[in-house]
């Protein structure tokens, strides 16, 4: 005969159901919180051990991934937690040359390997555009033109729109208000040298009449209101840099002194800062720069100027003869800002405020590392969002990477020495042209390759989807081409 449990007896079954169920969503949601964390049940020591997060991702995407010679199962773009030490990755495509390095992952840790762009096994560089001879070219930041100049006693420019398969070619004609026309007996030259922030604006060199020179700002969109910034001015400056997204604004070294120019108002201001040996932007109102010798004290200085300031901040003084590279750089990384100041073969990097140049407080810099560089330093810059500072040499670039901690020297492959500043096609891959050949490196040195035969000295650009890469050729019957290769097959 069925007897009713007692109020007791009910009471202690709820408590034990209630119980187990949350003793239960306890254990499962601490599992799941390891889990998320990185922590694993290691096979080989029966231990339980904390790895890191691995993310994965190429260009173009759907890549088998291999983690130490075993297949992940998914394609990129994929995530995997590791062990902790030393992994060997590969990510394979298809029709595409294995994309292969060796990577550390920490406890706890992201690493980030989202950025490996995979090169076709077969490349077949196909002409696109014509010239008879090419003198200057000029790559936009948005990828989408380039700016080609083909006889430089002419002031014609040649614009390509990169943005779809047919690339079509456009000439616009630089008005003759713009440029002083040479004397009867004399030369001039048109030089490309780089388009504004905005992709909009072409910063042109006009050489006339033996060594006058003048500067002038093409509106490619509207070449009518084009301005020569010299004669508009008055002003005999030896270098002129576009700033921010302001299409008027420019900043200029004029007598060893950098003022800003504003094209649109027709106004150049004071001095910013005098004795200039060199100077760059770090943003819209900030200028880097390094001095000249003064010849009384013999120091040079490194710092920089913010805009409104009464005076400049010296970052670090240094007392010599004046023949020491001296070169600096800041970037923002994860809202911490770093300096880089290289001097001779040495680059030391630290990491502080960036107040107002004329803050009275001391600036408070802490070290981040030192990086010794052989060969004596001709650039350094930090790159990527402010990830990688950089310093090269006619032989070799040196990368310290501030997310992984970590330096790495790599010899560049020429057998004719770098002279000019390295080019980078996004931000984790770099390239350069001696030998006439383009080669392509990672920031590390890794996955290297020789992609086609370009002439020396001009622009290699991605298209706006990066479909493919453009170039300048020289063919054997001295003819000048417009070449791309394929590096997203269909």
């Amino acid at each position: 005969m069925y007897r009713q449990p007692s109020k007791r007896k009910q009471l202690l079954k709820l408590v034990t159901i209630y119980t187990i169920m949350s003793v239960a969503v306890v254990v499962l949601v601490s599992i799941l919180v390891f889990f998320m964390l990185g922590y694993q049940f290691n096979r080989t020591d029966g231990k339980i051990e904390q790895g890191g997060l691995v993310q994965f991702d190429t260009a173009p995407s759907a890549a088998d991934v291999m983690i130490d010679g075993k297949n992940l199962g998914t394609r990129t773009a994929s995530r995997k937690t590791l062990s902790t030490g030393q992994h060997f990755i590969t990510m394979q495509r298809p029709g595409y040359k294995q994309w292969q390095k060796s990577v550390d992952v920490k406890a706890g840790g992201v690493l980030w390997l989202t950025y490996a762009r995979l090169v076709p096994n077969d490349l077949k560089p196909t002409n696109v555009a014509n010239f008879a001879t090419v003198s200057s070219t000029a790559s936009s930041p948005d990828n989408k033109w380039m700016a080609i100049k083909d006889d430089p006693a002419t002031p014609t420019i040649r614009l390509v729109d990169l943005s779809r398969d047919e690339v079509e070619t456009t000439n616009i004609e630089l008005p003759a208000t713009a440029y002083t026309a040479p004397a009867p007996d004399k030369t001039q030259s048109f030089t490309l040298e780089t388009w504004n922030p905005t992709s909009r604006m072409i910063l042109v060199k006009h050489a006339y009449d033996d060594a006058k020179i003048e500067w002038i700002v093409v509106d490619a969109q509207n070449v009518a209101a084009s301005k020569n910034a010299t004669t508009l001015l008055g002003i005999n400056a030896t270098k002129l840099v576009f700033s921010g997204n302001n299409n008027s604004i420019l900043y200029a070294l004029v007598d060893n002194t950098v003022r800003k120019i504003d094209l649109g108002a027709a106004t150049l201001s004071g001095p910013l800062v005098s004795n200039v040996a060199e100077f760059s932007l770090f943003d819209n109102t900030t200028i880097l720069y390094t001095s000249l010798l003064d010849p009384t004290s013999k120091m040079r200085h490194a710092g920089y100027v913010t805009e409104g300031a009464s005076k400049p901040r010296v970052i670090r003084s240094y007392v010599d003869d004046g023949q020491t590279p001296l070169h600096i750089s800041v970037g923002k990384y994860f809202d911490e800002y770093f300096y880089a100041l290289a001097y001779g073969q040495t680059v030391e990097v630290t990491k502080g405020p960036l107040s107002r140049s004329d803050d009275s407080n001391p600036a408070a810099l802490t070290a981040v590392t030192t990086m010794n560089v052989p060969g004596g330093i001709q650039h350094v810059s930090i790159l990527t969002n402010g990830r990688f500072v950089v310093a090269q040499t006619p032989t070799m670039y040196v990368v310290h990477d501030l997310e992984l901690k970590k330096t790495t020297t790599t010899p560049l492959k020429t057998s004719v020495p770098l002279q000019r500043e390295l080019h980078w096609l996004d931000g984790y891959t770099v390239w350069h042209d001696q030998d006439s050949v383009l080669r392509m490196y990672e920031f590390d040195g890794m996955n290297q390759h020789e992609i086609m035969p370009v002439a020396p000295g001009f622009s290699v650009t991605y298209s706006p989807n990066a479909k493919y890469l453009y170039g300048i050729v020289k063919s054997a019957d001295n003819q000048f081409h417009l070449t791309r290769v394929q590096m997203i097959l269909p």
